[in-house]
């Protein structure tokens, strides 16, 4: 694992990512609507909250894949990866917000597929770090696109990006169909 050029604050952000994907999993795969749910949901929120503004503050630049070449950095400045934490942190406070006050419908609504969207960059990020990090993770890539460039060129990672993208969908419409359900019993 290749983590020599990550900074105090890199680990930090590592670690409140790590958290948030260990509590993000336990959301989606726990009943709605208990005190557990509540908590879960709190350090959720607030571990995302940080690793987004940490985000912000990350201008070294990631290693693309380098088998047996020169690194490439990309990302000097403000740049994408940094805009998308920004629209993370934006739909992650509409959810926050929309949980206090799920008796209006577009609420109720809302928190459940916030933060599956917000879970959905997670794993996304955490997808791309992976295969920027992991040297067995990108010589699989490689293996499977041996003229492949860089890390946008990898079937591999379209794949796995796939994948998460459809089980975000399924999760999606599940809540969808929850809060519908609850929606109808308590009328």
């Amino acid at each position: 694992m290749d983590t020599h050029d990550i900074s105090l604050l890199g680990w930090i952000h590592t670690f409140v990512c790590a958290l948030a994907l260990i509590s993000g999993t336990l959301q989606l795969a726990n009943r709605k609507g208990t005190p557990a749910h509540a908590l879960r949901g709190n350090v959720y929120f607030l571990s995302m909250a940080i690793a987004n503004v940490t985000a912000l503050f990350i201008f070294k630049g990631d290693l693309l894949i380098h088998h047996g070449k020169p690194p490439m950095v990309v990302g000097q400045g403000f740049g994408m990866v940094h805009w998308l934490a920004v629209i993370t942190l934006a739909v992650l406070l509409l959810g926050r917000l929309a949980a206090s006050r799920q008796r209006v419908a577009f609420f109720a609504y809302a928190h459940p597929i916030c933060m599956i969207v917000t879970y959905w960059f997670l794993v996304g990020g955490a997808i791309n770090e992976a295969f920027v990090r992991l040297g067995w993770l990108q010589r699989a890539a490689l293996a499977i696109s041996p003229a492949a460039r860089g890390l946008a060129d990898y079937k591999l990672v379209y794949i796995v990006h796939f994948t998460n993208d459809a089980f975000i969908l399924v999760a999606i419409v599940i809540a969808v169909v929850q809060v519908r359900q609850f929606r109808r019993q308590t009328a």
